[in-house]
C-alpha cells in the first residue's frame, strides 16, 4: 500500500532577478512500512523535499500525496491537522522547546491537537526511546543525543503512519548516532520512515535509497 507519492513536483524561490529551481519534477512512490534514505549534495534541495513531503510546505508545481490524501490544494491548517495525528517529524537541531522539560516537550503535540491521555502517552514514548529516567529535565541538561531521544518521543508520540527525519545524527558523535540509528530503524518496524542524510552508511541501512541531483530524484546511490 502506498503512503506518498510525489508527481511531477517543482518548487522554486523566486527573487527580485531571477527564479531559482530547487525540485525538477520529482517523482516517488513509498510503500507502507518501507525505510527510504535520501541523498545529495549539500544545499541540494534534501530538506525541502522532506518539507513537502511532509506537508510543512507547498510544492509550487506538482502533486504531494500523504497517506491516501492530496496534500497540494490544502491550507496550512487542513495540512496541519493532517500531521497532528498521523506524522512524525525529527529535526536535526532537536527543536526543543528550552522553558519544558522532556516530558511537557512531548506531551505539547498531544495537547496542541487536544488529543487524549497526553501524560501518559508521553511516558510511554519517552520509555521506548530508554529515557524514563529523564523525564523531569530540561534539554538543557541533556546530551545531544538525549535531546534527540526526545525529539523522537516526541515524533512518534501519536503513533504516526509515517516518520520523517531530516539528519537525524547530524549533530551527533559516532556511537551516540549509530544508538539513534538503531532506535529509528527499531521504530520503523511499526511505521514507514523517510529520512534525510549525508552519511552514505546510515543510507545503505535503509530498504532503498534514493538520490537529489540537480533538483532530479535518481534511484539509488549516485
Amino acid at each position: 500500500m502506498s503512503v506518498l507519492q510525489l508527481k511531477n513536483v517543482h518548487y522554486r524561490v523566486s527573487s527580485a532577478d531571477d527564479e531559482l529551481a530547487i525540485l525538477k519534477g520529482c517523482e516517488l512512490n513509498v510503500e507502507a512500512c518501507e525505510s527510504l534514505a535520501i541523498v545529495g549534495r549539500s544545499g541540494s534541495g534534501k530538506s525541502t523535499l522532506l518539507a513537502l513531503m511532509a506537508g510543512l510546505d507547498s510544492a509550487t508545481e506538482g502533486e504531494v500525496h500523504l497517506l491516501g490524501e492530496n496534500l497540494t490544494p490544502m491550507s496550512e491548517d487542513q495540512r496541519a491537522r493532517l500531521r497532528a495525528k498521523q506524522v512524525g517529524f525529527v529535526f536535526q537541531n532537536f527543536q526543543l522547546m528550552p522553558g519544558m522539560n522532556a516530558l511537557e516537550n512531548v506531551m505539547m503535540p498531544l495537547e496542541l491537537f487536544g488529543l487524549p491521555d497526553a501524560r501518559d502517552r508521553a511516558q510511554k514514548a519517552l520509555a521506548q526511546v530508554g529515557l524514563s529516567h529523564r523525564l523531569h529535565h530540561t534539554p538543557q541538561a541533556l546530551s545531544g543525543g538525549e535531546q534527540q531521544r526526545v525529539a523522537i518521543a516526541r515524533a512518534i508520540v501519536t503513533e504516526p503512519k509515517i516518520l520523517f527525519a531530516d539528519e537525524p545524527t547530524g549533530n551527533l558523535d559516532e556511537t551516540t548516532a549509530a544508538q539513534v540509528q538503531q532506535l529509528l530503524f527499531d521504530l520503523q518496524q511499526r511505521t514507514t520512515l523517510i529520512l534525510v542524510t549525508h552519511d552514505r552508511q546510515f543510507a545503505k541501512l535503509c530498504q532503498r535509497q534514493v538520490t537529489l541531483q540537480q533538483g532530479v530524484l535518481l534511484d539509488g546511490l549516485v
